[in-house]
């Protein structure tokens, strides 16, 4: 989901490697952070990975709730996570100072991941790209694994820290073809962002001229789009095609070709297929 970030680095992963090659990854975080070894344990993919013979990357969702035993930030596990509280208090302070939209929460956790980032580089085997850590997204890469032991390909794994059924939600892939998870997502971002809402993947939908999170469930999501057009159900939008079945069907000519002008600039810009019943649109 965040791209080919380490495209001269990391390979495309065989179905039959993404098992090992994630236990090996959620193991060796344990060895990284010992007192929070059983954090990593909650990691659930999300997107295609496993649906299809080859993977780009690995996309894992976590719920923040996993991270923090007692009060979320308290001095003693962010201990646990090498993290020097200190630090980790004025990072959040300077995020939060410069924010425009981020609320105190979110400049938070993009301090938290940001300085979680060193301890996992510091073992030598995990790179991370932390100049992309967002509130939400760490960005890895990983050795693959097989049943034998190491391989001498590498695979980007990247996390989606949030909500667990809103990340289910938003990551979900059911595509088959030459079509992706992104493509049924991205027309998700499109339709919100033409009725002034922005659709965050890790947080959920909030109205762009208050700044105030107005769906952070998919039950609230579906209840937001059958307000602004007709009743939705969860199946609607597993995929890109259904989706647009939905648009097409539900909204005004004046919306339907608004929402696909922008589906179509995200995708351009993504450098992204356009799905071929839009491309003489």
């Amino acid at each position: 989901m965040g791209g080919n970030i380490f495209k001269d680095y990391a390979s495309p992963i065989s179905r039959q490697h993404i098992r090992p090659t994630l236990q090996q990854y959620m193991t060796h975080l344990g060895i990284v952070f010992p007192r929070k070894a059983h954090v990593f344990r909650n990691f659930y993919p999300v997107g295609s990975a496993g649906t299809k013979e080859i993977s780009g990357d690995l996309d894992l969702a976590i719920d923040f709730e996993h991270f923090f035993d007692g009060e979320p930030f308290n001095e003693d596990e962010i201990r646990d996570y090498r993290i020097n509280y200190d630090e980790w208090e004025a990072l959040h302070k300077k995020f939060s100072s410069r924010a425009r939209t981020s609320t105190e929460e979110m400049c938070k956790w993009k301090a938290f991941l940001k300085l979680l980032a060193y301890p996992i580089v510091n073992e030598g085997i995990v790179h991370v790209a932390n100049e992309k850590t967002t509130n939400g997204n760490l960005f890895t890469m990983f050795p693959q694994f097989d049943q034998y032991g190491q391989l001498s390909q590498y695979v980007q794994v990247d996390w989606m820290v949030g909500n667990l059924p809103w990340l289910k939600f938003a990551y979900h892939s059911a595509e088959r073809g030459e079509l992706k998870g992104m493509h049924r997502t991205q027309l998700l971002v499109a339709t919100f962002a033409t009725q002034g809402y922005t659709f965050l993947h890790t947080k959920g939908v909030k109205h762009k001229a208050t700044n105030v999170f107005v769906a952070t469930t998919p039950d609230e999501a579906l209840d937001l789009l059958s307000g602004l057009f007709a009743p939705i159900e969860i199946e609607d939008t597993h995929t890109y095609e259904n989706l647009h079945s939905f648009l097409e069907r539900h909204t005004s000519k004046e919306d339907y070709s608004n929402i696909i002008k922008s589906y179509r600039r995200i995708l351009t810009i993504s450098k992204a297929k356009i799905p071929s019943n839009l491309e003489k649109e």
